[in-house]
């Protein structure tokens, strides 16, 4: 059988395997009686869309969020009143809707960005995060085994001991220090985002970010429900996946620019979900490509070597605000420092954080390979106005935001 036979056998495969996987998971009423170990590797929260693109480019083509279009609001009016020092216009908030990210706004000094740079090394980054007590790594292979084509793709234990480290140490460290959870409850940030997504605000996440010298960026990419966690369910869950119900910041601890990893954006690629492409380059680096368990992700499905794009200057202590559903990533670092940042993502409070199942019963990260990794000390945090829906379990801040600290 010739090579060019084998790829075409791979790809009817996998897509005649992702069929019955696709059929199965409809089935909702037969799934309690399925092994375990095949519900896991049903594509329960795919939708058609998703579910025709991967069949039939054979694992060719593949959604790494949940597929839909953003609807545009009727009108670009702030949604609720602010403070006049943290005031967007409408023409601020037109530009947001029509490219998907806003900013530079000033946040704290560049003396304070280096403290909280110097602090995150010292105090925070040295100790092991209260969410990272409890997960189980798995040795090999891709959680859910039916959603992906098998690749040759591999890992290097540096890199794979590098991920472990990240995620033991700078995911959600908000819930472990007020120092921090003071920074990102900043009225400066919250007051902002407010207005683009809504009165009431919940933080649901956090990590810090190192781009060594001379260290590659992060592949183009883009988030939505974060299905991407776990291949098969979103972790968000909104009442309309196509209406705007997430935000990130992005804070600069060092200066940010084109040739020392800061970030870059695709304008209006918001818009809409586009699926990636997997590769089958084996390599024991990560080069830019968004690796998952054994399968490496290249190229979004979208002309982005001619689409306009722009690289995201900030100061020391400045933060923009996007989107995630923006087509995103960040330059290679040409130079001989560090670039250092911290971003933090809100929703609001009608949007279910991480399933009633992963809650209870842990939670896979296809990233890592986690398996089992318990949620059991994770919280959202409400940051502003009020939780009149009580879908997500509240983190209770033992203080009030130091803002004068900050300022």
């Amino acid at each position: 059988m010739s090579q060019t036979d084998t790829s075409i056998r791979f790809d009817w495969i996998y897509s005649l395997r992702l069929a019955f996987l696709y059929g199965l998971a409809k089935l909702t009423f037969i799934h309690s009686v399925l092994p375990k170990k095949l519900t896991e590797q049903l594509p329960t929260g795919w939708n058609n869309k998703m579910f025709w693109t991967a069949f039939s480019s054979g694992g060719k083509s593949l959604y790494y969020d949940y597929y839909c279009k953003l609807k545009q609001p009727q009108n670009y009016r702030p949604k609720t009143a602010v403070e006049p020092q943290y005031q967007l216009t409408e023409q601020d908030i037109q530009f947001f809707h029509e490219n998907g990210y806003l900013g530079p706004f000033d946040l704290i000094s560049p003396d304070e960005a280096e403290g909280m740079r110097q602090y995150l090394i010292d105090s925070v980054m040295s100790t092991k995060s209260s969410q990272a007590q409890n997960y189980q790594l798995k040795k090999s292979g891709y959680v859910s085994q039916g959603l992906l084509p098998k690749t040759e793709s591999s890992q290097s234990d540096d890199l794979r001991e590098y991920k472990i480290k990240r995620f033991e140490t700078s995911i959600n460290r908000h819930l472990d220090d007020e120092k921090l959870l003071d920074l990102m409850s900043h009225p400066a940030v919250v007051e902002r985002c407010a207005q683009l997504l809504g009165p009431d605000l919940l933080l649901w996440r956090s990590g810090f970010f190192k781009v060594d010298p001379h260290g590659k960026g992060t592949g183009f990419h883009q988030n939505s429900a974060w299905l991407n966690q776990n291949a098969r369910d979103p972790i968000i869950n909104p009442p309309r996946f196509d209406e705007l119900f997430q935000l990130t910041c992005w804070v600069a601890l060092t200066e940010a620019r084109e040739d020392n990893g800061g970030m870059i954006v695709v304008p209006g690629t918001q818009k809409e979900i586009y699926p990636l492409k997997p590769t089958k380059e084996k390599t024991d680096e990560s080069g830019g490509l968004m690796l998952h368990g054994n399968s490496y992700f290249r190229d979004v499905d979208y002309p982005i070597d001619s689409a306009k794009k722009v690289s995201v200057k900030l100061k020391p202590g400045q933060f923009f605000i996007f989107c995630e559903r923006v087509i995103h990533g960040s330059n290679d670092n040409i130079t001989d420092a560090a670039r250092w940042a911290v971003n933090f993502r809100f929703v609001r409070p009608d949007t279910r954080v991480f399933t009633k199942k992963m809650l209870e019963q842990g939670h896979k990260d296809t990233f890592l390979n986690l398996e089992n990794y318990s949620l059991d000390n994770w919280g959202a945090v409400l940051v502003r106005g009020e939780d009149n829906f009580g879908y997500n379990r509240l983190f209770k801040r033992t203080s009030r935001p130091k803002v004068e600290q900050l300022r």
